[in-house]
């Protein structure tokens, strides 16, 4: 089977030869081209040229035996559009120039016009879906409602988004007032994708794991329920992934999706007894790569064992719990990718 080929049929839950593997974060800033690249272009210029994102979506590709890429962009593409000021600075993280405290600020998002301003991504998933030739898979992606909540809240990072955790208390028709607008404008987003040639979509919950169950259920599956059940209706792919939200797997499959990246807490087997028509996908802890490459081959050896024993390998996509850390060394990657290509 050829590389996209094998990754429509672990979507479809058809017989595969071994797993298909990408990487979360495979194109970043641990390797050495898109350092290059940066210093030359700034974040938002390198997220507004196709040729740019094209370029760095493709250096993971050529250096890794991978079965899928993904678009270059980042979950913010959506506050942005919606006129927040979203700003990078070095070292300091996404910073956001107006914040969500009140209903007036709610009404000055800019939500007419928004899904033109972001452009841009879906013609940068047709620019890389013509440079894949059809060899590859391809992601969209965007940033779940709760986790956009949270930046729209707090203005920046942080540990613990108490703003954000308290407005849904404090102000809960104007948490979920925000909470479905940014859903209808991600809808939207993530459909442009998927007509630009994207084969399938992912919801980044990163904090929707510092919910309890409770909340996420009344707060943040409506709301991506906005946005799974009018893609699937048009038989788009969904997966959706939530950064510590083991605690949430029992009421996940209220989210309407086709399947879930595992976070790297996550049990593989509870998960799969759980769903066992999903799709799944993970969920190697990122940390094994900076402990070097045998410990990560020993890691993916027993991920594809036990997807061999839950599954016979199908519905399965090899990946990490999280993002690659910045100090990973690419030599470890190429390992993992090479283990899952010989033992699969």
């Amino acid at each position: 089977m050829d590389s996209r080929e094998r990754f429509l049929a672990a979507l479809s839950g058809s017989p595969v030869d071994r797993p298909p593997v990408w990487l979360m974060r495979q194109a970043g800033r641990y390797l050495p081209d898109y350092r290059a690249v940066r210093k030359t272009a700034g974040f938002w210029e390198l997220c507004h040229s196709p040729e740019l994102t094209t370029r760095v979506a493709l250096e993971p590709l050529a250096r890794f035996k991978l079965d899928a890429a993904i678009v270059f962009s980042d979950i913010l593409v959506v506050p942005e559009a919606l006129g927040l000021g979203v700003t990078f600075g070095a070292g300091e993280g996404p910073q956001l120039a107006r914040t969500l405290s009140t209903s007036a600020d709610l009404a000055g998002w800019k939500v007419e016009g928004a899904a033109a301003r972001m452009g841009f991504v879906a013609n940068a998933v047709k620019h890389l879906k013509a440079a894949l030739a059809n060899r590859y898979g391809l992601f969209g992606f965007a940033g779940a409602p709760f986790t956009l909540f949270a930046y729209c809240t707090e203005g920046g990072g942080s540990d613990d988004f108490l703003k954000a955790r308290v407005m849904l208390h404090q102000q809960p028709a104007l948490a979920e007032k925000a909470l479905a607008t940014l859903a209808d404008v991600t809808a939207e987003y993530l459909d442009a994708q998927c007509e630009a040639g994207a084969d399938t979509v992912q919801l980044f919950d990163t904090w929707g794991g510092l919910l309890d169950r409770e909340d996420y259920v009344r707060f943040c599956l409506p709301a991506i329920r906005r946005i799974t059940e009018p893609l699937r209706a048009k038989g788009r792919k969904v997966m959706l992934f939530v950064r510590g939200g083991q605690h949430l797997l029992p009421v996940l499959g209220e989210a309407n999706v086709d399947g879930f990246s595992l976070d790297w807490r996550a049990d593989w087997r509870e998960a799969r007894a759980r769903y066992p028509r999903h799709v799944l996908q993970g969920n190697l802890d990122p940390a094994r790569l900076l402990a070097g490459a045998e410990p990560t081959v020993a890691a993916t050896r027993s991920l594809l064992s036990v997807m061999r024993e839950t599954d016979d390998a199908k519905r399965c996509i090899v990946n990490l719990g999280h993002g690659i850390h910045k100090d990973t060394n690419p030599d470890t990657v190429a390992a993992l990718c090479e283990e899952v290509a010989r033992n699969g």
